[in-house]
């Protein structure tokens, strides 16, 4: 009940809403409830032509079809706010099938294989200050769904320290890396040991990493146009949201763009450098000299491990 399986002739969006809808295919046990099923239906009735559009690209698209076990709904995705507030229900439909498209279209197997992993694929791992495993992973597994397709983490002797989250979409034809989500360490993990993981890093906070590591990955795929949510363009900022995922929102989006030089474009997007310059060590009190070059030698390593992926 996990799988996709369309045969030739029902290969159509129309094939596999007939499929959810009547339990035959059920990706995960969410549609297996009649109540699932049941909003499922009203909201594609309520936006039929983009939900039968999306429905015939995942019916269609190799990619998709092998992504909706661990994405089990992605057949409502665009139902609900997607990436970032003012896109339109086609639009969703849009940047869901581009992401994919894209992702397809990699001529790395390794990245691609990363892009698309469901139990994470490892981007680098290198020591902290006092020998501390620091590993990035990449995966795609819905988590953070509403905010993007992939997801990557930030890990320190096991324990996650950060996610960020993005789509692959498109502007005027041309690839865009959108962040619709960059969260620190779960609710329980202990602030003492937060301090303990970012001095393991030499002071970098694990946003930063997270950043740093990003754009090496989109300079790697070519990307050339990198865009963040804004702090009221985040969708649980939504009104669909404000009074169930709201108070679980606490980040300040908008001061950490700022602090990378980051330029606002709309209400709910800000436009990020391609790459974050570093201070140069004459510029820095001598007495913190030495912390610096160990945390440039750390980033050094880090864009050293993930310079294997440049095309």
């Amino acid at each position: 009940m996990s799988e996709l399986l369309l045969t030739p002739r029902s290969n159509s969006g129309f094939a596999l809403f007939s499929a959810l809808m009547g339990g035959q295919l059920a990706p995960n046990k969410l549609w297996l409830s009649p109540s699932w099923r049941a909003k499922f239906f009203l909201r594609s009735m309520l936006t039929p032509v983009s939900s039968g559009r999306h429905l015939h690209q995942i019916a269609t698209c190799e990619t998709l079809q092998k992504i909706l076990p661990q994405q089990p709904t992605l057949p409502g995705k665009i139902h609900r706010p997607y990436l970032h507030l003012g896109l339109s229900v086609s639009q969703r439909v849009a940047a869901i099938h581009q992401h994919y498209r894209f992702v397809a279209q990699l001529k790395r197997d390794d990245l691609r294989k990363g892009m698309l992993s469901a139990s994470g694929f490892e981007l680098a791992c290198f020591s902290g200050k006092d020998g501390e495993a620091i590993t990035l992973t990449m995966i795609c597994n819905g988590r953070c769904e509403r905010e993007g397709e992939v997801n990557l983490l930030l890990h320190c002797d096991g324990t996650l320290l950060g996610v960020l989250t993005f789509a692959v979409t498109e502007r005027n034809g041309k690839p865009q890396l959108v962040i619709g989500g960059l969260q620190g360490a779960h609710r329980e993990t202990p602030h003492e040991f937060i301090r303990h993981a970012t001095k393991a890093c030499y002071g970098l906070f694990p946003k930063r990493i997270l950043l740093e590591a990003l754009m090496q990955l989109a300079a790697a795929m070519g990307i050339t146009q990198i865009y963040a949510v804004r702090d009221g363009g985040h969708v649980f900022h939504c009104l669909r949201y404000r009074l169930k995922k709201r108070a679980l929102f606490h980040a300040c989006y908008d001061e950490f763009w700022q602090s990378v030089s980051a330029t606002a474009i709309s209400r709910y997007l800000y436009q990020l450098p391609l790459s974050l310059p570093q201070k140069p060590l004459a510029e820095i009190a001598s007495k913190k000299r030495a912390e610096y070059r160990r945390r440039y030698a750390l980033l050094a390593q880090l864009h050293q491990q993930l310079s294997r992926f440049t095309r």
